[in-house]
């Protein structure tokens, strides 16, 4: 079964919590967990001063704080865009106007969105 592991759960930011509520909620339906299954590597997410590593691996993913290892994919951005991406006002808009900046291997990032979408979809 899927689980989302702090690593380092007393030293925690908001964005942690942020990102494991979505993801959790988002697993208890078909396409989060579809999108869960094929998650795989070390993603980076930063926000504001807040950063966070995502490593998926064997149907987990473990959350720490700050930048750890070295990542396929790096993802930088205000909480607001963040924020504004989950609630699925796109992520297109931000890239090109570089208030979202992305890099490494980006397609791996496209089951993320489903995954961290705030609203359920029908």
């Amino acid at each position: 079964m899927a689980q989302v592991i702090f690593t380092n759960p007393g030293e925690m930011n908001l964005l942690g919590y942020i990102f494991r509520s979505l993801v959790e909620r988002n697993l208890a339906t078909a396409p989060g967990a579809r999108a869960f299954a094929k998650m795989k590597g070390r993603v980076w997410v930063g926000a504001s001063d807040m950063r966070i590593t995502l490593e998926f691996k064997d149907q987990k993913v473990h959350m720490t704080v700050g930048e750890q290892g070295k990542a396929d994919v790096r993802v930088r951005g205000s909480m607001d865009t963040l924020l504004g991406v989950s609630l699925g006002k796109g992520m297109v808009g931000p890239v090109l106007s570089g208030k979202l900046k992305i890099g490494g291997k980006i397609w791996r990032l496209l089951p993320m969105l489903k995954l961290l979408a705030a609203e359920k979809s029908s």
